[in-house]
């Protein structure tokens, strides 16, 4: 009997080792260029940083951006996941642990004379017919992960640990790059509303001048009704511009974690000091290939991926044999004083092995089902490399572009500036009508209004390029924070 149990044995091992010897092979990283090619070389760039919004020099926007990373429930949601994560990584390692436990009892027994074995042993001297009993017992037992499935299981929640990080880290980059993008559009739109009003304020004295005039015969009725229907257009444009504002502040708050209606507050008091962030662009040192240790989502993908690759491998494991072995020492007495001595001491111990002869099938059917989630996260790991690849190309094209139109849309409206302050000279001297000043005003206000919006949507470019590019996160960080 000991050599065919000796024999099964080793053919159990012999059956793991291509297992235990042939590592599952990781996928190859997505091909990403070395370069950007649309980077721009500014003189004015600021290093990549976690805090980059601070690089935009405005002490309000600071305050939302740290408000929003601190309080803000989306990041809490993340948060609370990567604690999830966490746990399960002690939990995997506490499963490849020897587990103990520590039992104690104590009953009491009144035996029955009328049950057989009672009336047996009641024939006997000495015979109690009440019996106490007491107990003390401690057990433990370990699985021996011979066949690495415990060991993969740790492996799987450690990665997926790691993408909880980098979405935790994704989280606060959205957040951030959503707060600065609406406090940009908060600004310009207060901006644009004020340029609104004034223009409404010009086109109305105009059109009262061309009444006056067309009322002494001087202009045509069909002047007038061009610059009534100016007016009423300019004046319909306001209460487009308020909604956009109030839409844009309520966004802000629920983004900072708290009831609409107290950004309103915090700007109107800050209003003097506010305006569109002059938005620095950043720094581009390296190429789209660093994206697969700088972009969250990126990082993210790629843990999904060593998970599902280890999960694969515990599929697999679980198809081998599981070996354990157990023991327990503890002291069993009929009475409290009799429990600690050595007659009352009873020990033991154990080995067991589990071999699943037969599943219907369903062992084969969880790893093939593995190894395609694992074909699955790979897709997804290079689908998000070549997206987050496109979106700093795209981003850093629009940073160009965008900083070039809102430099062009700005020299218009200086040069209208100009002109506009030529015409109310003229006027002052009596060489031109009002009609005539108030028409370079209303041409100075419609330039103004579009500089306003070209440097908003410069601005959001580089909040762009700084969330394409990651926004100063490292994957290495995420990865130390999650071995601890």
């Amino acid at each position: 009997m000991r050599p065919l149990s000796l024999g099964i044995a080793a053919m159990v091992l012999l059956a793991g080792a291509p297992l235990l010897a042939a590592p599952q092979a990781r996928p190859a990283p997505p091909l990403l260029p070395e370069t950007f090619r649309n980077a721009p070389a500014p003189d004015n760039a600021v290093p990549l940083a976690e805090d980059w919004w601070e690089s935009f020099g405005d002490p309000v926007l600071n305050r939302m951006v740290q408000a929003a990373l601190s309080g803000n429930l989306d990041i809490a949601a993340a948060a609370a996941r990567l604690e999830q994560a966490a746990a399960g990584v002690k939990a995997a390692k506490g499963a490849m642990l020897p587990g103990a436990s520590l039992d104690g009892s104590a009953a009491v027994k009144r035996q029955s004379l009328e049950d057989v074995q009672g009336r047996a042993f009641s024939r006997f001297p000495g015979f109690q017919r009440t019996v106490e009993q007491y107990g003390l017992t401690g057990a433990a037992s370990w699985e021996i992960d011979l066949f690495g499935g415990l060991s993969a299981e740790a492996r799987a929640a450690r990665a997926e640990a790691g993408a909880a990080q980098a979405g935790l880290a994704g989280a606060r980059l959205t957040i951030a790059a959503e707060v600065v993008n609406g406090y940009i559009g908060v600004r310009g739109l207060e901006a644009r509303l004020a340029v609104a009003k004034a223009r409404v304020a010009a086109l109305a004295e105009s059109d009262r001048l061309l009444r006056q005039r067309a009322e002494r015969g001087v202009s045509a009725l069909t002047e007038t009704d061009r610059s009534g229907a100016e007016l009423a257009g300019a004046q319909s444009a306001i209460p487009a511009l308020e909604t956009a504002l109030e839409v844009e502040r309520n966004r802000l708050d629920v983004l900072m974690g708290r009831a609409p209606g107290q950004v309103a507050e915090e700007l109107a008091i800050s209003a003097g000091a506010g305006g569109i962030p002059a938005v620095r662009p950043p720094a581009v040192p390296d190429g789209p290939a660093s994206l697969l240790a700088r972009r969250p989502d990126v990082v993210a993908a790629e843990r999904l991926v060593a998970a599902s690759d280890a999960r694969v491998a515990e599929a697999i494991a679980a198809r081998y044999p599981r070996f354990t072995i157990s023991g327990f020492a503890g002291f069993l007495a009929n009475g409290m004083s009799n429990l600690l001595t050595g007659g009352a001491l009873q020990t033991g111990a154990s080995g067991g092995i589990s071999v699943p002869l037969f599943a219907g099938g369903r062992l084969r059917a969880q790893q093939t089902a593995a190894e395609a989630r694992l074909r699955e996260a790979v897709a997804t790991w290079r689908q998000t490399a070549l997206q987050a690849a496109a979106e700093s190309e795209d981003a850093l094209t629009a940073l160009t572009k965008r900083s070039a139109q809102a430099d062009a849309v700005a020299a218009v409206a200086e040069r209208l500036a100009d002109s506009r302050q030529r015409v109310e000279n003229a006027f002052q001297a009596g060489a031109v009508s009002r009609v005539e000043a108030l028409g370079a005003e209303r041409q100075r206000l419609d330039a103004e209004d579009d500089a306003i919006a070209a440097r908003a949507e410069a601005a959001r470019a580089g909040v762009a390029a700084f969330r394409a590019l990651g926004g100063g996160w490292q994957a290495a960080d995420a990865r130390l924070a999650v071995s601890r």
